[in-house]
């Protein structure tokens, strides 16, 4: 790749971001109705409701575990943050955005489109944590409105209060989806080699 000297200055001062991740216009737009699924079901059980509230059970909440799997996926985020930073070159598209990108859904493309033995070997795995992917918005929204059920957080992890079942659900959800985005992508076929145009070494000279 050929830097200019003005591009060289520019890395200098700013440094290198690299690739852009451009977002997918069908992927966020899917993510986006498994949550309004979710938000709508939830809608539908808290209307539901018992007028009679159900005991405690001790236990059942598992905040100790959430607490944990907090800390390790905050220091998990923070040690690919560094490495990222410390290796500009080598660090690729935001791995928080990949999921999102339209060069996953090019890659899931392209690796339906491969030779019959290697397809129906991934297709399984991969119908799986595409489920997840889905899953993950779903109940999201679904504890949006239906955790506002007193009987629906009172031995829910995180419960019994609706904030603290609502942080507990969001967090696996989300540790959920970014595991299986990770294990699909180790699952997909690589990226496609890209085109670029016939390049000019300088002007044209006119035949004599």
């Amino acid at each position: 790749m050929h830097i200019t000297a003005q591009g060289r200055a520019g890395h200098g001062q700013h440094g290198y971001h690299g690739p852009r991740t451009r977002v997918s216009r069908l992927t966020v737009p899917v993510l986006i109705v498994a949550f309004l699924i979710g938000l709508a079901k939830g809608a539908a059980a808290y209307s539901r409701r018992s007028a009679t509230l159900e005991p405690h059970v001790a236990g059942t909440n598992a905040i100790t575990v959430h607490l944990v799997l907090a800390i390790l996926a905050a220091a998990t985020a923070i040690a690919i943050q560094v490495w990222r930073s410390r290796h500009p070159g080598q660090r690729g598209p935001s791995p928080w955005t990949a999921p999102f990108s339209g060069n996953a859904v090019a890659r899931t493309s392209r690796t339906i489109r491969l030779p019959s033995a290697v397809t129906v070997a991934r297709l399984l795995p991969i119908a799986l944590l595409t489920l997840v992917l889905l899953y993950a918005p779903y109940r999201m929204g679904a504890q949006v409105i239906g955790g506002l059920d007193p009987n629906a957080t009172v031995n829910a992890w995180g419960g019994p209060t609706y904030a603290g079942a609502l942080l507990a659900h969001w967090l696996d959800c989300i540790l959920g989806f970014y595991v299986a985005a990770f294990l699909l992508g180790r699952l997909l076929a690589a990226d496609g080699p890209r085109r670029s145009g016939p390049r000019r070494s300088g002007p044209r000279r006119r035949p004599r």
